[in-house]
């Protein structure tokens, strides 16, 4: 008993091998299921996963067979947890989580019935569950929490619930929220000391998605001393994931792939199930450098949060069906309410479309981008949405309409301090002005854009920037400003054939080949492959 006791006070005080060797000691003289559940949170915390899993299974069989199906309930529910973490298995932990109701449904209400909430929440949040539903869960976590003095219950139950009120575009309902929530496990004695932790990844998540980066830095330095009182590799990677990808939205891509590989670091040793979505930003940023082979690595090892990488490399390398049909495949899979995930795929979908000249096809997904935008109100979501209808201003024609929405698309990102995009927002503004016969400022937005792209080390972006920035005057693009090889990939382009028809026609990676045909579609200052086509049949070059 001596040794329990001494291994739940190591518990509280964050001593996690110590509380790790006191209940060993204690299930060396009695086989009890509360040192087998002690050594579980010791074994958490550690990220030490087969200890984890062997001793709250232990901690299960034990308390059942004792006959205590509030205790069971309790580890049933935590064991939902460890399956969707460590491993990635959704479907053991629903089962877990139904093992918790049927022991504890029938009993009076108690805390472990609000853990239960928040845990099913969150593994319903991480499946794509239903918003309506997480909501219920968490309202019922929040009023067990407050009914039983819980105030880290509330407080999860909370941040729960802001989280999935920012994801439908609730912003202002979300953030109230999760700011209580962020008060109440700074100024109330905890439980459970995750709950910390819990509370701030998903103030964090929602800082990140919204584009309120100056937020999420702030609350990522708040964090980073609980990290290092208590440990848990978890949440410092979940943390170094959110905050390296606000460094590379900030222009700091130096500073944010250190963090995201660390987190990605972190991840993989601590919780492999929770990994996904740092590989997939990894993979992001990589896609920008222009390492295509390692972004696409990373998207395959990220799993379900990877998905749509496939389809921005496929953009990248000139491949619009492809990329068109990998945001249909995502966009099949999210509900409707679900505003904040559904920003990616559709613009995504938004600029094949415009690739293709396909207006009508993405008309639906660039309302649906500015409703959103309208919704949330931050400048950053603002501007990705001026920039989705830019794209299909150009593609329609309409240049000077795109010139006014991509103004703005520069002002949004500008304003939230997003660099690179502000930069691509500025190349696309080039191709508009050009398109006006405005070449004096198309250069000068150019070689703003070229500016920035060289300063992340950008180079496929610098180089397109460059090409607009040489033109000068106030002519309009001609043909005459391309290389015979440029001229002669158009005319192929102009045949129907794809990029990777080219390449081996060519004998060159069908990566030469975009990079031509996006040199070609700058010097011309042409919004879109197809419009290629139509200036090669207009100019006689077929």
């Amino acid at each position: 008993m001596a040794e329990r006791d001494a291994g739940r006070a190591a518990l509280e005080r964050g001593a996690w091998e110590e509380a790790r060797r006191h209940f060993e000691a204690a299930l060396a003289e009695a086989d009890a299921p509360e040192a087998w559940e002690g050594l579980g949170w010791a074994g958490w915390w550690l990220a030490d996963e087969d200890l984890t899993f062997d001793a709250r299974l232990r901690a299960y069989r034990g308390y059942r067979a004792r006959g205590d199906d509030r205790a069971a309930g309790r580890v049933a529910t935590w064991l939902a947890a460890d399956y969707r973490e460590y491993r990635g298995e959704a479907a053991v932990a629903r089962g877990w989580l139904e093992r918790a109701h049927r022991l504890l449904d029938p009993l009076p209400e108690c805390a472990e019935h609000g853990w239960l909430a928040v845990n099913e929440a969150d593994v319903l949040r991480n499946d794509g569950g239903d918003l309506a539903e997480i909501i219920r869960l968490c309202e019922r976590a929040v009023e067990i929490g407050r009914a039983h003095g819980v105030p880290d219950l509330e407080a999860v139950g909370l941040a729960q619930h802001g989280i999935a009120e920012v994801m439908r575009g609730d912003l202002e309902q979300g953030m109230r929220r999760l700011d209580e929530a962020a008060v109440t496990v700074a100024a109330e004695d905890l439980h459970l000391p995750l709950s910390f932790g819990w509370v701030h990844c998903c103030l964090l998540s929602a800082c990140e998605g919204v584009g309120d980066f100056d937020r999420a830095a702030q609350w990522c330095q708040q964090i980073r001393p609980f990290v290092d009182r208590w440990g848990g590799r978890q949440l410092l990677g979940i943390c170094r994931s959110t905050y390296g990808r606000v460094l590379v939205t900030r222009g700091d891509w130096p500073s944010g792939e250190a963090e995201l590989a660390g987190a990605v670091a972190d991840l993989e040793a601590a919780r492999p199930g929770m990994s996904g979505e740092s590989l997939a930003r990894l993979g992001e940023l990589r896609l920008r450098q222009g390492r295509i082979a390692e972004a696409r690595a990373l998207f395959e090892r990220a799993g379900p949060a990877g998905v749509l990488g496939p389809g921005r490399i496929a953009l990248a390398e000139g491949d619009a069906d492809a990329a068109v049909e990998a945001a249909e495949r995502v966009l099949r899979h999210l509900a409707g309410d679900k505003a904040l995930e559904r920003l990616d795929p559709l613009e995504l979908l938004v600029r094949a479309c415009a690739e293709l000249a396909r207006c009508d096809a993405a008309a639906g997904a660039c309302a649906e981008i500015e409703r959103t935008a309208e919704r949330l109100g931050t400048p950053y979501v603002r501007g990705r949405a001026r920039l989705a209808v830019g794209e299909m201003a150009a593609a329609a024609g309409d240049a000077d309409g795109a010139r006014r929405a991509f103004e703005d698309a520069v002002d949004g990102f500008e304003a939230s301090a997003a660099p690179y995009e502000a930069a691509t927002a500025r190349l696309a503004l080039s191709r508009a002005l050009a398109a006006l016969g405005r070449r004096r400022r198309a250069a000068e937005e150019a070689a703003a854009a070229r500016r920035a792209f060289a300063a992340f080390g950008a180079e496929a972006d610098a180089e397109r920037a460059a090409a607009l920035a040489a033109g000068d005057g106030d002519g309009a693009g001609a043909a005459g400003e391309l290389t015979p090889r440029e001229l002669e990939v158009l005319a192929l382009v102009a045949r129907g054939l794809s990029d990777a028809e080219i390449a081996e026609r060519l004998v060159v990676s069908p990566h030469t080949v975009h990079r031509h045909v996006a040199n070609v579609r700058t010097k011309l200052g042409l919004s879109s492959r197809a419009a290629a086509v139509a200036y090669a049949a207009r100019e006689g070059l077929l």
